[in-house]
């Protein structure tokens, strides 16, 4: 929800500079390409470096291995049933959390990189859509994009924005265009 610090402004003056916010944040179709590759080389370094994932799936590699050293202990009569029972409930409690936890990173970036995708289409035509949508398409659109405005003077000194709107203002369409992008020509 789109909240604007602002008790005594005249919502008409603020509502008349939130066209030039949307202009500026509109980004050039080389510019999406620019971030979509930063995105990309970003998870790609999450799934090859020292992220969560990597530390995750390398611990489940181990815990492989200390299952069959396990095993073969048990095997040779060097641990008892019950420690072997108790080790391999420890092993597999652990197993199943990292599992999870895999999934959950696989899945939880598939989505960002969709929601990521969205927003850079979207940001490729921020000026074009405000400009041509009516009262609650823009309305939408400001909900969507921005989190607040801080107001000081009547004018707009610092807006936030939903994620990853953040991510795309901060790579500041220095390059906007008019239109809209390249799909709406």
């Amino acid at each position: 929800m789109l909240i604007i610090l602002a008790f005594t402004y005249n919502s008409k003056v603020i509502e008349d500079q939130i066209p030039a916010l949307f202009k500026s944040l509109t980004i050039t179709e080389t510019k999406r390409q620019m971030l979509r590759e930063q995105m990309l080389r970003y998870f790609n370094e999450e799934l090859e470096g020292n992220g969560q994932l990597k530390a995750s799936e390398d611990r489940l590699v181990k815990l492989e291995r200390m299952e069959k050293n396990l095993q073969r202990l048990y095997m040779e009569e060097e641990i008892s049933l019950a420690d072997f029972k108790e080790h391999r409930s420890h092993i597999e409690a652990e197993r199943s959390r990292l599992k999870t936890n895999v999934d959950s990173i696989r899945q939880r970036q598939h989505l960002v990189k969709a929601d990521f995708e969205v927003a850079l289409q979207l940001a490729t035509q921020f000026d074009f859509l405000y400009r041509n949508g009516n009262f609650d398409q823009r309305r939408l659109l400001c909900e969507t994009v921005l989190k607040r405005l801080h107001v000081e003077d009547g004018k707009i000194v610092k807006p936030e924005y939903n994620a990853p709107f953040a991510i795309i203002a901060r790579a500041n369409g220095s390059g906007t265009v008019n239109y809209g992008g390249r799909y709406w020509t």
